[in-house]
């Protein structure tokens, strides 16, 4: 099959002007190789082109639709997540771009300031030899960005100021508090998974399977706004009451049992 040519034998996708372009257009207007426009359709990311003949054609919408999954991209989503989100969507791109924009601002940590990987070293009393390996921990666990010039962004500021509390209360080296951010970020991950499941399910399946209705679309927002309440609520409150549980039975078994055991070899020796 030549490129241009499609698999699928038709589709609802109108051509942009009279008689539309081919595959390599798009790709020329888009800056994606043929390869990633096939993969996108393959994820039910870019609708069918119109199929004449054995060649496809695609138009504006098409175009749209990839600036749309590149926008979404550089907001944080990854590709399967902007597949369930665009799938089936007709006609409301920017709707949807104003909703993931506005919830990654109001989930999204305030980013911090700039700093370097000297910097950054001197925080968590790491020498120079062992900045590197610093920087790309710190970067795999989405603390920092490198933004080139040899300066670093400060992407997650709470947990930079977490870590480097962990060092001096805990008096862990730079590598285990950031091993401990990342268990907490796993753990995390596992309860924001569970309520936006529940999210998908019971309140956007609904709203896309009725055609996304524009008049629909805060409260869409609104709703995933409360999910996240909710989440917060019941991982802070879980939080309580299990350190509550953990640390009494640490002061029973450490100081009260202790004290106990202290005083019994204390008599003996009398």
């Amino acid at each position: 099959m030549a490129d241009g040519e499609v698999g699928a034998s038709g589709g609802d996708a109108e051509p942009g002007g009279d008689e539309g372009f081919v595959i390599e257009e798009l790709s020329r207007r888009t800056g994606l190789t043929v390869r990633s426009l096939r993969s996108y359709q393959t994820q039910r990311l870019l609708p069918p082109p119109t199929v004449r003949g054995r060649t496809g054609y695609y138009g504006e919408p098409h175009v749209a639709r990839i600036e749309l999954i590149k926008d979404l991209q550089s907001q944080g989503l990854k590709l399967s997540s902007i597949a369930r989100l665009v799938d089936g969507q007709v006609g409301s791109e920017a709707d949807l771009l104003r909703f993931t924009r506005t919830v990654t601002d109001l989930f999204g940590e305030r980013r911090g300031g700039f700093t370097s990987a000297t910097e950054l070293a001197a925080r968590f009393g790491v020498d120079a030899d062992d900045t590197p390996a610093l920087i790309a921990q710190a970067t795999e666990l989405g603390l920092v960005q490198d933004v080139g010039d040899g300066t670093l962004e400060e992407l997650a500021p709470g947990l930079i100021g977490a870590g480097q509390r962990a060092v001096e209360v805990l008096h862990l080296d730079a590598a285990g508090a950031l091993r401990v951010l990342g268990t907490l970020r796993k753990q995390a991950e596992a309860v924001a998974d569970t309520y936006l499941e529940l999210f998908l399910e019971r309140v956007w399946a609904p709203f896309v399977q009725a055609g996304r209705p524009a008049e629909q679309w805060s409260e869409v927002e609104a709703a995933l706004l409360d999910v996240r309440a909710l989440a917060t609520e019941a991982l802070v409150s879980t939080f309580e009451l299990v350190m509550s549980d953990r640390v009494a039975d640490v002061v029973d078994r450490e100081v009260v049992r202790g004290e106990s055991r202290s005083r019994r070899r204390g008599g003996r020796g009398r």
